[in-house]
């Protein structure tokens, strides 16, 4: 039986359960290389909008990333006492009006269950997608919202 040697051009393809973060950042830094040269820069930027009681505790908040002038909101997430009191609304101002500040053109995200996608229907986004049954029986939903560019003082 003859023996195959690997030479040079050789890629050997495997999977790695819980591979190292660095070598993930290998991927995600090829990736986002790629897409400057061809896109232009991307200018990455991260922020979060907290709510927190008197003693420092946080209540709720949003964090969200910042590429190509669009916003997408990672998490938005409310402890549980303080849910239809206006706070989530309350969140999405600021989230709006710091994205809007920054420069940016649009907010997208995901919701996952009709629930969570009408709150922010309320909040005039739309909806540009929907994997139904994505999870105990729930749906996922992207939605997106154009922004209005900040208003000068």
């Amino acid at each position: 039986m003859a023996m195959i040697r690997p030479d040079q051009n050789t890629v050997l393809i495997g999977v790695e359960p819980n591979p190292n973060p660095a070598d993930v950042a290998v991927l995600e830094r090829g990736l986002f290389a790629f897409e400057e040269a061809r896109l232009g820069a991307p200018e990455h930027a991260h922020f979060a909008v907290f709510a927190r009681d008197v003693a420092g505790h946080i209540e709720g908040g949003a964090d969200g990333h910042i590429m190509w002038r669009r916003l997408f909101i990672k998490t938005l997430w409310i402890v549980e006492a303080r849910r239809g009191a206006g706070l989530g609304r309350e969140l999405m101002r600021m989230v709006e009006e710091e994205a809007r500040h920054r420069g940016c053109r649009s907010i997208w995200l995901t919701a996952l269950g009709e629930p969570a996608a009408g709150f922010y229907r309320k909040l005039d986004y739309v909806e540009i997608g929907v994997l139904d049954d994505y999870v105990g029986g729930q749906s996922l939903f992207t939605l997106h919202k154009i922004l209005e560019p900040a208003k000068e003082p």
